[in-house]
């Protein structure tokens, strides 16, 4: 019983994720209303025949993901995580094209010329040093992620 209602948390996470309604995700997949509403309620489990027309009318979604809830939940979203760890420091990965410069949170980064913050501020060393906030990432299908580093 604990995977059905895990699936079923992950089929409400894809709804969000698509901004979709249940009534047109059931008309998109090809399945009466009445079935969407049961499985998101927890009354019916999603059967083979609901997930191959989920899977087949979103061609983009992971089906091991769906599944299990292993890895990202589409095929070509890049993981920051390997094996999708909890986030870690440690646990950035990101493709070597990608990399600029390697920081770590807690390194003081000196401001280039170009850099201007407003209003300026006074020299001070606290306030002088940069620490890592938050990371976004932008994907391409419009969606974004923030990670907080603890």
């Amino acid at each position: 019983m604990l995977i059905v209602c895990i699936m079923k948390d992950r089929i409400i996470q894809f709804l969000k994720e698509n901004n979709l309604t249940s009534t047109k995700f059931a008309d998109t997949i090809g399945v009466q209303r009445s079935s969407i509403s049961h499985i998101l309620s927890g009354r019916n489990k999603p059967s083979y025949d609901f997930i191959e027309k989920m899977l087949l009318s979103y061609p983009d979604i992971n089906a091991q993901w769906l599944i299990t809830g292993k890895g990202n939940m589409f095929i070509n979203q890049p993981s920051l995580f390997k094996n999708d760890e909890k986030i870690t420091e440690n646990s950035l990965t990101f493709p070597e094209s990608h990399i600029q410069n390697s920081v770590n949170p807690n390194t003081e980064i000196k401001e280039t010329k170009e850099e201007k913050e407003f209003p300026p501020k006074i020299s001070n060393s606290i306030t002088d040093k940069k620490i890592i906030e938050k990371v976004l990432i932008f994907y391409q299908n419009g969606t974004f992620k923030e990670f907080i580093p603890e």
